[in-house]
């Protein structure tokens, strides 16, 4: 009766047995893995209400591109970035996973596929399945920092490949596409034939002392690209639903490939005329709890070096983003540390895995939780793991 597509392992993972198990007794667990930003604690002004509330939102004047004045104010916030973007060439959806289903419609037959990092977050492996799109991996690989593999970018393109995925920063190693691996991607993009698309969810939350320093593909580059963005991460709205494609590119490609973005569009008209209406008033109010965002990921991110320093735990090199990945001694795999962890110290982790982490013994953890339990959690975390060394080290001398 089902499809194929939807034939996926429903069954809950040992993880999540034992969370809901502690949860069910009312033990209290110390989320580390918390990234929706509407329960981390972060107040949004009233304005943002009032705006959800004008009388012309009860108007419906659908567009397929999304209403013009929405599209000005992202081609606003880019201006803002010095960057020009086109308005024309700017499509509104209600989120990012959309918008990568309209690209992968647009671009892909069934059986075509995509270029996709690993690590990355496993949501694209879904978003690939249900669009009959088949998912091949190219590699970050880390020594002091993460790269991409270039060489495992060449390899992993045949003649299906439609379009090769950049997440900048890249989600959970928080790593930037620097301007030599950018040049060799737009190279391999040229050369295959193949479209950009550019996940720029986590841009404005860079550890760089300057802001913007690893630069946007809206830019505009000399392949057909596609930057998504929308204000679920950038202005910690998940809630309001408005997300963002801007095609960029060779003009011809450009030209086609917005022709038939706008019928896709316009065969869905999913993004609700309320949140376009109020997207002016988002922006400018909005800027407060990025701020606030991008503060409290910065001291997370300190406080993890700190507690981290000279301890048996390592937190990995990042240029931002909200996420950060720790490895741990390898005497236990990365989901029996993350089982350990919650068992016995009420912490909730990654396990690397989740993320297609290849490097043993490694977790993952948010660094938007609010700045206390943040701190409780990693140094519950490390007193896991020194009690576990100690008890490892005990049976091994007796």
């Amino acid at each position: 009766m089902f499809s194929t597509r939807t034939g996926w392992n429903l069954a809950p993972n040992a993880l999540h047995r034992l969370l809901e198990e502690k949860r069910s007794t009312g033990v209290p667990v110390l989320d580390l893995t918390e990234s929706n930003p509407t329960r981390c604690g972060f107040p949004h002004d009233p304005a943002i209400l009032r705006a959800l509330s004008v009388e012309s939102s009860l108007q419906y004047e659908p567009d397929p591109r999304g209403l013009a004045g929405a599209r000005e104010s992202v081609a606003g916030y880019y201006a803002g970035r010095g960057i020009a973007v086109d308005p024309q060439n700017t499509f509104l959806t209600a989120s990012t996973s959309e918008a990568y289903s309209h690209l992968f419609r647009l671009l892909c037959n069934p059986g075509d596929n995509v270029l996709v990092p690993k690590p990355s977050y496993p949501l694209f492996d879904y978003l690939c399945s249900l669009n009959d799109v088949e998912v091949r991996h190219y590699r970050l690989r880390y020594t002091d920092e993460w790269q991409v593999d270039i060489e495992s970018m060449n390899e992993a393109v045949d003649g299906l490949t439609r379009a090769v995925l950049v997440v900048h920063p890249n989600n959970p190693t928080g790593s930037f596409v620097k301007s030599a691996e950018r040049d060799e991607i737009i190279r391999i993009a040229q050369r295959h034939r193949l479209a950009l698309i550019a996940d720029e969810v986590f841009s404005e939350f860079t550890f760089d002392t300057s802001r913007h320093a690893y630069g946007s593909f809206a830019t505009g580059e000399n392949v057909l690209t596609f930057t998504l963005n929308g204000i679920s991460k950038l202005l910690g709205l998940p809630q309001l639903k408005l997300a963002w494609i801007i095609a960029s590119g060779d003009a011809t490609l450009v030209d086609e490939a917005t022709r038939r973005l706008e019928i896709i569009c316009d065969t869905y008209l999913s993004a609700g005329t309320p949140v376009q209406q109020a997207l002016p008033v988002l922006f400018r109010e909005g800027k407060r709890v990025t701020e606030e965002m991008q503060r409290r990921v910065a001291a997370n991110c300190s406080t993890l070096r700190a507690v981290t320093s000279g301890s048996p735990l390592s937190s990995l090199n990042a240029d931002g983003g909200w996420n950060a990945i720790i490895r741990l001694p390898r005497i236990l795999s990365d989901e029996a540390w993350a089982l350990r962890v919650l068992k016995e110290c009420n912490v909730l982790v990654h396990p690397g895995h989740f993320f297609e982490i290849e490097n043993d013994a490694c977790i993952v953890v948010s660094l938007l939780p609010e700045q206390s339990s943040f701190s409780n959690g990693i140094s519950k975390t490390l007193q896991c793991v020194r009690a576990t060394l100690g008890a490892n080290e005990s049976q091994r001398t007796s």
